[in-house]
Parts: C-alpha cells; structure tokens; sequence
C-alpha cells in the first residue's frame, strides 16, 4: 500500500507540475531569454537599416563612381582598339614601303650592273682606239720624213 500511495503521489506532483507549468506558461510563446535575443536582433535590425540609409548616399556615390570609371575604361578600350588598327595599317604600309625599296635597290643594283658592263665596254673600245690613234699617229710621223724629202706636200680629202 505504501508503495501504491508513492506512485500515487508522485504521479499527481508530476501531473500537477505539468498542469502548473502549462498555466504560467500560457499566455507567453517565448521565454524570457528568448525575449531578451529578439530584442536584441531587433535592435541590430534597427541599427543596420540605419546604417544602410546613412550609407546609401555614399552608394549613389559609388555607383556614381564606377559608372564613370566604366565609361572611361570603355572609352579607354575603344581608343586601345583604334591605336591597334592604326598600328596594323602602319606595318601595312610599313612592309609595302620596304617591298618598294627592295625592289629599287634591285632595279639599281641591275642598272649598275649593266652601267659597270658599259663602262667597260667603252673603256675597251676607247683603248682600241687609242691604239688606232697611236697607230696612225706613228705612220703619220713615219711618212712624214720621207714627204718633206719629196718636196711640198699635197693634200688630198681623207674618206672617213
């Protein structure tokens, strides 16, 4: 019997306890500590949508900012793109240029070739002369002598 009234006993204390509990508890969802955390998210709520509306001037700024910086990065580009497209027709005609010289100082290095091989033609032929002159000037002296011998001289036209 004493053992039937402990468990008796103790199971009314547990019930009642859960019953007492229940009703205290009723009205409240959360509890104290809970409270005191939302409160305290809510403050850093309040706090850092305060922060943002001081921020978001210096956004608007920043964004500002990086606008300008874009456009001028854009136009930066465009410029690099045109300087790239302005060195490229340069080295066209940089290499059309050096095509055209190569092709005078080929055209110069044959025309000296053919001068040189003039030159020494007419050399040859003027040594060739020079030797008919030569020649002519010894039989000229030569028959000189020998027509002054003879008395006066007559002069005939020559057939060149």
């Amino acid at each position: 019997m004493i053992a039937w009234i402990m468990t008796l006993g103790a199971g009314l204390g547990l019930a009642g306890g859960w019953f007492g509990f229940r009703w205290r508890h009723k009205g409240r969802v959360f509890s104290e500590s809970d409270r005191e955390y939302f409160q305290n998210l809510l403050y850093r709520a309040e706090t850092a949508e305060g922060k943002l509306e001081q921020m978001e001037p210096e956004l608007a700024r920043t964004s500002d900012r990086a606008n300008i910086l874009e456009d001028s990065h854009r136009v930066i580009q465009e410029e690099l793109a045109n300087e790239r497209q302005f060195n490229l027709s340069l080295n066209a005609e940089l290499s059309r240029e050096r095509a055209h010289r190569k092709f005078l100082e080929g055209k110069l290095s044959e025309q000296a070739e053919a001068l040189e091989a003039e030159r020494r033609r007419l050399d040859g032929e003027l040594a060739r002369l020079a030797k008919r002159i030569d020649k002519n000037t010894q039989t000229l002296g030569e028959s000189l002598p020998a027509t002054r011998d003879a008395g006066e001289p007559t002069f005939t036209a020559a057939s060149h």
